[in-house]
């Protein structure tokens, strides 16, 4: 069918229960419209041969395995996009690792879709993954020989490897991340960065960490990506973006030394045409000043010039200051800083780790330094773990830098603390000073 008429669906399960419930979601986006509705999986060929469907979902939690034998069916003779769905047990995921091996595109657990109706987060989120699923194709999450003919009998036999244990910890997570910030899982820990002519916090990178109480600590690098894909990082990324500011305020409220805290963007964040006006409201629900509030994008993402520079002069205009994080990683550097309203550069903690083993490291970083000063850029060097790593960022004349040997990331209350000693010490030089006078 296609975009033009809209995706048709077609729904596979025996419960009337679930066709009702999955027929009423897709019903709520225009761009679907549901071709029919299958009972038993050995119909499926048919039912896609009358109605030529854009789209298969499948229950598989059928009797006898008629959704695995459906999806088999469509992998070998048909292979159009599927989406299936599934029980959150050790069974059902079992039945959906199965089911990727098979070929599906994508899958759903039928406990977010019964959610429907106290959280409606879950209708957007269930239909951006059926568009996801038809406009990416067919994306098998293993090797293509498990698609070869007969594979039935050898994967529902197969023992299953490691990477099948890493598919449901995915599973997992994206499952209790939906929950998370409303079980208050999320803190935010802080790593100082220090001008090193004067040794002083003159600011603070905010980091999400996530304990749930099943899966344990979740590391961002696990979690993150799999917020992006599902679309759960904007209110993640909100929820950050609102504690920080917060955070920051109660800090100059009780007097402490005012520094900038920054917070990091993702690419779909980055990307949000909402996001200079939810940056705004936060500032103003917060009443934390503009210019204490900084924006880390990465020159990774993938960003169209014009757009992104667009994106950046609306947060401009809002006061707050903009960093190009891991400098010197990506292909487009010298172009970002020709085209982009940025103020700082991060220089990534790759450069620093060897600067005291390659000179090559020492040159660029070097070069990096010179040419941002020559730009009337700020510079941070990330990563700084020793004292013959400061030294020669030092020489270099890079005055900012953040980590370990200053701070790793810690808890806001240490933060305070931190904060707390620069204040008396701030407090002691100008008695001293107000003396000599």
């Amino acid at each position: 069918m296609g975009l033009l008429d809209g995706y048709g669906v077609l729904i596979v399960s025996e419960s009337n229960e679930l066709r009702s419930v999955v027929g009423a979601l897709i019903e709520k986006d225009i761009q679907f419209v549901m071709t029919g509705m299958a009972k038993h999986g050995n119909t499926v060929l048919d039912c896609i041969l009358a109605s030529k469907p854009d789209l298969v979902i499948i229950d598989l939690d059928m009797d006898n395995s008629d959704g695995l034998i459906a999806l088999h069916l469509i992998m070998n003779h048909s292979p159009i996009p599927v989406v299936v769905l599934s029980t959150h047990t050790p069974e059902g995921s079992m039945k959906t690792i199965q089911a990727m091996r098979l070929g599906a595109a994508d899958y759903f657990h039928k406990e977010m879709l019964a959610q429907e109706l106290k959280n409606k987060i879950v209708t957007s989120y269930f239909l951006e993954r059926c568009k996801m699923a038809i406009q990416n194709g067919i994306q098998g999450v293993y090797d293509s020989h498990f698609y070869s003919t007969g594979i039935a009998e050898t994967v529902l036999s197969a023992p299953l490897p490691h990477r099948q244990d890493q598919f449901q910890r995915r599973m997992d997570i994206e499952f209790h991340l939906r929950r998370a910030i409303d079980n208050q899982e999320f803190h935010l820990v802080y790593q100082p960065v220090v001008d090193v002519f004067t040794n002083r916090i003159v600011g603070l990178e905010s980091l999400i960490r996530w304990n749930n109480a099943t899966l344990g600590h979740v590391p961002p690098s696990d979690f993150i990506p799999i917020a992006e894909e599902s679309g759960l990082i904007h209110e993640i990324g909100e929820w950050v973006l609102k504690e920080a500011c917060m955070q920051n305020k109660r800090w100059q409220e009780a007097g402490l030394s005012k520094v900038f805290v920054a917070v990091n963007l993702s690419r779909r964040q980055f990307n949000d045409s909402r996001l200079s006006r939810m940056i705004q409201t936060i500032l103003e629900k917060t009443g934390l000043q503009p210019k204490y509030l900084e924006l880390e994008i990465t020159e990774s993402m993938s960003m169209q010039v014009e757009l992104a520079a667009d994106a950046l002069r609306q947060l401009k205009k809002l006061g707050v200051r903009v960093a190009m994080d891991d400098f010197g990683t990506g292909y487009s550097s010298l172009g970002y800083l020709r085209d982009f309203p940025i103020d700082k550069l991060k220089i990534d903690q790759s450069f620093i780790k060897g600067l005291i083993q390659s000179q090559v490291n020492a040159v660029i970083v070097n070069t990096m330094v010179t040419m941002a000063r020559n730009l009337n850029l700020l510079v941070v060097a990330e990563g700084v773990e020793t004292e013959e790593e400061l030294q020669v960022l030092r020489e270099c004349g890079c005055r900012l830098v953040q980590g370990y040997y200053f701070s790793q990331p810690v808890m806001a209350k240490r933060i305070e603390e931190m904060l707390h000693l620069e204040t008396n010490k701030q407090d002691s030089v100008i008695i001293l000073h107000s003396k000599s006078i």
